[in-house]
C-alpha cells in the first residue's frame, strides 16, 4: 500500500529497505489522523493479515509512536500487545522488529522495520531514526506552491465552487481550472481534493 500526494520517490526508501530486509512501514506525517504518505514494504501475507484483523488500531508499536520519540524494540512492547500483534509477526517470520517515532503533537511520523536473522544493532536503530527525521521533514527537494495556487486551493478547501471561486478571484473559470491543474502537478496529486490535502499537510494553505 503506498499514499502518494507529494513528491516522494521509491529512491528515499532505500536506506530503510537495506536497514530492514524482511521489510518496513513508514508512515509520514500523521496529522488530523492522515498521513501525507504510508510506504508499505512487508511480505503480502503479512500485509493482508496486518488490514485483515485491523491491527493498526490495536497495535502497540503504533500507539507507542504516537505519544514517544526515538526507538524502541517490539520485545519491550510485548507486555501491552493485548491482541497479539507483536506474536502473530513473528508467525509470520518477522523475529525482530523496532519502530522509530518523531515529529510534534500536531504531526507524527513514525516508521516499523523488521528482520528475520538477529536483532537490530544500536548503529541500525539511529540509522533508522536519522532517516525518519529527514522523511518527516518532507521529500528531497522542497516544492513550493505559488502564490495564486495557493488561493485557488484555499477556495477549494473552503468549499468554493469553480464559478464563484474564479469571480472571488476576478479570474474567468478557464483560469481558475489551470491553476489548480497546474497545483496537482507540483504535488504530484491525481485530483483537486488531494491537492487540497497534501497542500493542507505541507502547511501550504
Amino acid at each position: 500500500m503506498a499514499l502518494h500526494l507529494h513528491g516522494y520517490s521509491a529512491d528515499d526508501f532505500h536506506e530503510l529497505a537495506r536497514i530492514a530486509p524482511a521489510g518496513f512501514v513508514a508512515v509520514l506525517r500523521v496529522s488530523r489522523g492522515r498521513p501525507v504518505h504510508v510506504e508499505n514494504r512487508t511480505h503480502p501475507a503479512w500485509r493482508e493479515t496486518y488490514e485483515r484483523k485491523s491491527y493498526f488500531l490495536r497495535d502497540p508499536a503504533i500507539g507507542w509512536a504516537l505519544g514517544h520519540d526515538g526507538v524502541t524494540e517490539w520485545e519491550a512492547l510485548a507486555k501491552a500487545d493485548a491482541f497479539g500483534v507483536i506474536a502473530d509477526a513473528r508467525a509470520h517470520g518477522l523475529a525482530h522488529g523496532i519502530t522509530a517515532a518523531t515529529g510534534s503533537a500536531e504531526t507524527r511520523s513514525f516508521c516499523s522495520l523488521t528482520r528475520q536473522d538477529r536483532p537490530f544493532t544500536a548503529s541500525e536503530r539511529q540509522r533508522a531514526l536519522g532517516v525518519l527525521a529527514r522523511l518527516h521533514d518532507g521529500p528531497p527537494g522542497a516544492i513550493s506552491l505559488t502564490e495564486a495556487q495557493r488561493e485557488a486551493l484555499r477556495l477549494m478547501a473552503e468549499g468554493e465552487r469553480h464559478t464563484r471561486a474564479a469571480a472571488i478571484i476576478g479570474i474567468s473559470e478557464s483560469a481558475l481550472k489551470a491553476r489548480l491543474k497546474s497545483a496537482r502537478h507540483t504535488l504530484g496529486a491525481r485530483t483537486t481534493a488531494e491537492a487540497v490535502h497534501a497542500a493542507q499537510m505541507r502547511r501550504e494553505i
